[in-house]
């Protein structure tokens, strides 16, 4: 399953060989929000508060779940609809060699069972997305969408963090 981000990361599609499972929009270029659509439902990850570091998700316009970061333990998920409220943990992996772009963003149920990983490779200043799950007749794209959000994140906190903070 690859991922295909388009017009300056405003839009992506989660596409598997031709078909288009999923799609979703960033309706504001200055927002972290995003919008995407799953089996005739919206979905909608937006910031809890203006200066929260925790996000909401939200299925046609009721709380589902949500996206917390935490200094220490990184980002964790907590779906509702999932048995027991499972919490799940982004583990970020080096892979290739030390000079190159390439990671492995590993989502794991209750911080040891991997459930996807995230192959994230950057070619020639564009990004290139594959995601792979451990149990391919149980995707679940709405775990698969906060996960990949969760990445972003990530990627942007330790893009500040490396430049300095503010310009």
């Amino acid at each position: 399953m690859r991922v295909e981000i388009e017009k300056n990361n405003k839009k992506f599609k989660i596409i598997e060989g031709e078909e288009v499972l999923l799609k979703g929009t960033r309706p504001k270029w200055y927002s972290s929000e995003i919008r995407f659509f799953h089996n005739n439902k919206t979905y909608e990850i937006k910031k809890k508060r203006f200066w929260s570091t925790s996000f909401i998700l939200l299925e046609s316009g009721r709380q589902i779940g949500n996206i917390n970061w935490n200094f220490k333990s990184g980002f964790k998920i907590v779906l509702k609809h999932s048995p027991s409220n499972l919490q799940y943990w982004l583990k970020k992996e080096k892979a290739g060699k030390w000079y190159e772009s390439d990671r492995d963003y590993i989502l794991c149920e209750n911080g040891e069972t991997p459930v996807l990983t995230i192959h994230y490779t950057l070619k020639k200043w564009k990004e290139h997305i594959e995601v792979e799950f451990e149990d391919k007749d149980n995707a679940d794209y709405v775990l698969l969408i906060c996960a990949l959000f969760s990445m972003k994140q990530q990627q942007l906190s330790e893009n500040a963090a490396a430049s300095g903070g503010f310009s």
